[in-house]
């Protein structure tokens, strides 16, 4: 009888608990790149297992990048992915891994296709700061472009930027190349169009980022993404994974216009000397 207490008290241990990771949801139904996140943090997680245990994701309540944060900060959400800014690495750990090689700072223009030919005809970059772009309220991205001299339509809301670019309230919808043709592909989005003859960019690298008070949390993610850039697994996921594999090759970029811009919310600690972390554009 002791001995069967004993097996019943070993297996209810909860040291058997899968640990519970809370994240954002998805933004919408046709938010195409969120399964590239959680897949990736999936992996990080089973790939760390054996020393730090099991572990299962949940997510809530869908927030705002700056109500995320907040969230973060207030220990209600365990993970959030989201491009780096001095400012967020002030309050909230990053782990200082770039998610797709540094590949969210290429920025490839969405537009409406009836407007190809107003585009194709845009050969200053005065000309295109001129035009206005939709972007999200409490990204870097806004401030970023704004800094560069970019004239910004902001919106809290990801789907409205699409709805206010397919409404024609702004002229272009500036979107990572990593995002892009999986957002594009929806059928909701018929009437817009990947313009790939313009590119903008900047160095913005796409982190996990974890509470202050997780120490266990961070050390395991960055322990695992380290794990996945030195092998080179992270360049193989990136690739494979269905909602980037579009990307490549990088060589379709080639002839197009690619316009450098200075990104002056990098923070300093940014590991933009460790080459094996990003992913550089074919040469012009």
């Amino acid at each position: 009888m002791a001995n069967i207490l004993l097996i019943l008290l070993f297996i209810s241990s909860p040291v058997f608990a899968a640990e519970t990771i809370r994240i954002q949801p998805q933004r919408t139904a046709v938010d195409g790149s969120y399964l590239y996140y959680t897949d990736l943090l999936r992996k990080v997680l089973d790939n760390t297992r054996q020393e730090y245990g099991e572990a299962e994701l949940v997510s809530v309540n869908r927030l705002t990048q700056a109500r995320a944060f907040q969230a973060l900060n207030d220990n209600q959400i365990d993970v959030f992915w989201a491009g780096t800014n001095r400012e967020r690495e002030v309050f909230v750990q990053p782990i200082r891994i770039p998610l797709h090689a540094g590949l969210l700072g290429i920025r490839i223009p969405v537009i409406r296709k009836t407007d190809q030919a107003r585009f194709d005809a845009l050969h200053d970059l005065g000309q295109l700061q001129t035009l206005s772009a939709c972007q999200g309220d409490h990204w870097p991205d806004s401030d970023i472009l704004e800094a560069n001299g970019f004239n910004v339509q902001r919106a809290t809301k990801f789907e409205v930027m699409y709805q206010m670019l397919q409404a024609g309230r702004c002229d272009y919808f500036p979107r990572g190349i990593n995002e892009v043709y999986a957002e594009i592909s929806h059928v909701s989005r018929h009437d817009l169009m990947v313009y790939e003859r313009i590119v903008l960019n900047y160095p913005f690298p796409m982190y996990f980022f974890v509470s202050r008070d997780n120490p266990r949390l961070a050390e395991r993610l960055r322990i695992g993404m380290e794990q996945m850039a030195s092998s080179g697994d992270l360049l193989r996921f990136l690739q494979q994974h269905p909602t980037t594999r579009d990307i490549f090759p990088l060589s379709r970029l080639s002839n197009s216009w690619i316009i450098p811009l200075h990104n002056p919310l990098l923070p300093e600690l940014t590991p933009l000397t460790d080459k094996h972390l990003w992913i550089e554009l074919p040469p012009q």
